[in-house]
């Protein structure tokens, strides 16, 4: 015997589902350190769970909804495979966190994409792994000369695209010949945590590390770029790097988060988003969450609390006016407006270098100003 809530027609059903399903976890939990607690659910967000075991049509009901957001350890990749194919659960999931501890001992596979991709057709994919390995699956080989000093055990990377198209499993593009995640579909949007470098602010010297981090090796490779051309001919225009103009230029948005990382660090991650010739849309956050309290543990040490201050107002100061440069940008945003001690300064580094024609919100969003 049904119960009465079964009773009520699909259209209403489906709208009670679609309250009950919560955003994943990976998505509110981006901003903060890179941790496996990026996965967990609130209790409160089982509700659609429980729904799904009181009867076979509800189950049937929220299916769809409840392996939307799928979450793939690599090391159980086989088991993983087999249990979404064979019950036909592939066609429902449209993002995927995939998540590698990897170690030197027990490595996992950089190119599991190519096999994942075969059976899913995601919108959305976050890894979330140690640097090197999101390297490799990026085909950028991190220098490791520094890694020690930077203590980063992961890095969270989200590729994400716009579409409303029906996906097609059975004529997904062939993988064989690709060698990197981000060339594997027409990535739309990427946000890139890359974790925090106040560990390094320890050290002496510490600007002369090299944070391990994909963005920063794209960064160096295309200034080296441009100090061959400036050796060859001063007056030549500094050529970008077709690879990497050809898998950026599909962006239109860009999230960038770290904690305190260096001035010419940021440098190289700016010369990495002005291949990006197509963004619209691009966020920074360089201070730690309201709820981070890394910078109070760290002045235990050997930290002098003022450096990774100073290295962030420097970093506003060329992220303002590589915005300027930049003419596809309609809309800035500061995530850092939190820290009211130093929001003023903030304002006054981005509006000076940013130039006119900007407008502010008054909380860390700016936006160009378009002619009617």
């Amino acid at each position: 015997m049904s119960c009465p809530l079964e009773q009520l027609p699909n259209e209403l059903l489906d709208y009670i589902i679609a309250v009950l399903a919560p955003e994943p976890p990976s998505l509110s939990q981006l901003h903060l350190p890179p941790q496996l607690h990026l996965i967990h659910s609130k209790p409160q967000d089982k509700y659609l769970k429980h729904l799904a075991l009181t009867s076979r049509h509800f189950l049937d009901l929220t299916r769809p909804i409840l392996f939307q957001h799928a979450c793939l350890e690599l090391k159980d990749e086989p088991d993983f495979r087999i249990f979404l194919t064979r019950s036909g659960l592939n066609r429902y999931v449209t993002s995927l966190v995939a998540i590698s501890p990897s170690t030197p001992v027990y490595p996992d596979d950089p190119a599991w994409w190519r096999r994942v991709l075969r059976y899913l057709d995601p919108n959305r994919i976050t890894l979330l792994a140690p640097p090197a390995f999101i390297g490799q699956t990026l085909d950028v080989s991190i220098q490791g000369g520094f890694n020690w000093a930077f203590e980063i055990d992961l890095q969270i990377l989200q590729l994400g695209r716009d579409t409303g198209h029906p996906r097609d499993l059975s004529s997904l593009p062939d993988q064989t010949y690709c060698t990197n995640l981000l060339a594997a579909r027409p990535w739309t949007s990427m946000t890139f945590n890359e974790s925090s470098s106040l560990k390094a602010y320890h050290h002496y010297e510490y600007f002369l590390g090299r944070v391990p981090s994909f963005l920063g090796e794209w960064g160096f490779t295309l200034r080296q770029l441009e100090q061959d051309s400036e050796e060859r001919d001063i007056d030549a225009e500094p050529p970008a790097s077709p690879y990497l103009t050809g898998m950026l230029e599909a962006l239109n948005k860009f999230s960038y988060i770290a904690v305190f990382p260096f001035f010419n660090h940021m440098d190289l991650i700016l010369k990495t988003i002005s291949t990006m010739i197509n963004l619209q849309q691009l966020s920074f956050q360089l201070a730690p969450d309201v709820n981070n309290h890394a910078t109070e543990l760290e002045q235990r040490g050997s930290l002098d609390p003022n450096d990774p201050w100073m290295e962030l107002e420097s970093a506003y100061s060329i992220i303002g006016w590589h915005i300027n440069q930049h003419p596809s940008i309609t809309e800035f945003q500061s995530r850092d407006f939190h820290v009211e001690a130093i929001r003023e300064d903030l304002v006054l580094l981005l509006e000076e270098n940013m130039g006119t024609g900007w407008t502010h919100d008054g909380d860390g969003t700016w936006r160009r100003d378009t002619l009617d």
